[in-house]
């Protein structure tokens, strides 16, 4: 018996006899469809809302679904960077940048266990989309060196000017994105074995809405759902989380009742950089990679710190108490300010008024800033002239840092008063795992088989990062995979 034979028939017993706390029955299609399009997109994120643009252009009948009061999801609240190489911000800086280096980079941060074809296609598809935007007047206000670059190429945007660009051209194109729906299951065709539309719930009313060539899965990742947590990522179930407020994992459930592989899933990591007690992506510093070092309570430094902040994150936590801090000084504070306007640049400027904000210590000396936070002074100052010695040497003896970020930048000394320490902690800020996907977005089932008529793009998906993650990479991924999802249903007329 075919595997999609078997679908068709329904999966009832099998999953009974599992005890699976989601029944995985497939939805068959129902006999009248209560709307039609070529495309039904479910989520309005970065993902969502790019696919939408390109169904306006490749002049496909969509309809974007999102179960939130507001379109942008994740997108709209994270820092704005977009990791693109080759552009034309980075010529007029002087930075020499190319598809193939930004690729190398991608693996070897993800240490070679991301997928070489997906991790090809977005990288192409990212300098695409990067010329797309800027054409339509949305300009980035930065371009900074991050974890996992060998040279600058995150582009830093206001999201919301990114996300505006694509509704407003799908709309005027006449794609519609509605919000307040919840989709709840994909919906079968057992005749023509594939993936047929969405079963939505919309203010309490049930509704079947049909994806005539295909239905793409943009709903998020899966940082607010403690069950999937605790399955995927036991370590981090109690960890702060940035991230949007629909990212359940919802899409992930759905593809996974039609068989849709998972992966990286043993890569989930928190970022570092975090204020304690976050709740936004403006309380994340960069400052680490702008010259700062991190110390545990102990007064002492514990790690590489250009490596990425994901990295960061798993090896604070496992420091005394799960404590750390950032010790960094004036000059370091303004350089971060001015190359991160929107994080570092938001997180600092009180200072610049005259003001200490409570989430950092402030002295005229590292043994005055030590001993406002709690730390050793004597320790902490020992720590810093030791590296000190080490940026004058060239020689990091004791975790071998060799630049700013991935290794790249010149190190500078912590020896400008006044001083800094920030104490600092992991968050989510989104789950950069998921459902397996091909370069053309097409979701792949357990067995290596493409679900017909099943597409997936953003943060629920995997195969991008791999073990490790460059700065940038999830708001662009969600981006190009959006487009390049639809742009593959509309090659597959």
């Amino acid at each position: 018996m075919k595997r999609r034979t078997f679908l068709g028939m329904g999966l009832a017993a099998v999953s009974a006899s599992l005890a699976a706390p989601v029944q995985a029955v497939p939805v068959n299609k129902p006999q009248k469809w209560d709307e039609s399009y070529d495309v039904v997109i479910v989520g309005a994120g970065g993902a969502g809302l790019s696919a939408a643009a390109q169904a306006a252009t490749s002049n496909l009948t969509a309809i974007v679904l999102e179960k939130e009061p507001a379109y942008g999801g994740s997108s709209a609240i994270c820092g704005g960077q977009w990791a693109v190489g080759g552009t034309d911000e980075q010529a007029k800086r002087g930075i020499k940048d190319s598809e193939d280096l930004f690729f190398n980079d991608m693996m070897t941060t993800g240490r070679h266990q991301n997928d070489p074809a997906v991790v090809r296609a977005y990288v192409h598809e990212s300098k695409a989309l990067y010329d797309w935007v800027t054409e339509r007047g949305v300009r980035p206000v930065s371009v900074t060196l991050s974890g996992g670059m060998s040279v600058p190429r995150a582009h830093t945007f206001k999201p919301t000017e990114v996300l505006q660009v694509y509704k407003k051209y799908a709309e005027e194109h006449g794609i519609k994105v509605v919000t307040r729906v919840k989709v709840e299951r994909l919906v079968w065709d057992s005749a023509k074995k594939c993936i047929a539309g969405v079963r939505v719930n919309q203010r309490g009313k049930v509704r079947f809405i049909e994806a005539k060539k295909g239905v793409v899965l943009a709903a998020g990742g899966f940082s607010r759902n403690p069950q999937m947590l605790k399955k995927y990522a036991p370590q981090l179930e109690k960890a702060a989380v940035i991230a949007g407020l629909g990212t359940q994992g919802d899409g992930i459930l759905m593809a996974q009742a039609y068989g849709a592989d998972m992966v990286d899933t043993n890569y989930i990591k928190a970022s570092y950089g975090f204020k304690l007690n976050p709740s936004t992506i403006k309380d994340m510093a960069l400052t680490q990679f702008k010259g700062a070092i991190l110390i545990n309570k102990m007064g002492k430094r514990f790690i590489d710190e250009s490596v990425s902040y994901k990295i960061q994150a798993d090896v604070a936590f496992m420091q005394p108490e799960g404590k750390s801090w950032m010790v960094f000084d004036d000059a370091i504070r303004r350089t971060a300010m001015k190359m991160d306007p929107l994080q570092d640049g938001i997180l600092w400027k009180p200072i610049d008024e005259g003001k200490v904000p409570p989430y950092v210590f402030m002295g005229n000396t590292i043994e005055e800033a030590a001993k406002k936070a709690g730390l050793d002074p004597k320790a902490v100052a020992e720590t810093v002239a030791k590296y000190n010695k080490a940026v004058d040497t060239g020689n990091d003896t004791e975790f071998g840092r060799k630049g700013l970020a991935s290794g790249k930048g010149k190190l500078v000394k912590i020896e400008k008063a006044p001083f800094f320490i920030y104490p600092s902690v992991g968050a989510m800020i989104g789950t950069y795992c998921g459902i397996r996907i091909t370069p053309k977005a097409e979701v792949v089932d357990v067995f290596g088989q493409t679900i017909p008529h099943l597409y997936a793009a953003g943060e629920m998906t995997g195969g991008v990062h791999g073990a490790s993650y460059m700065t940038g990479t999830a708001f662009s991924k969600a981006m190009c995979f959006g487009r390049i999802a639809v742009r593959s249903i509309a090659a597959a007329r």
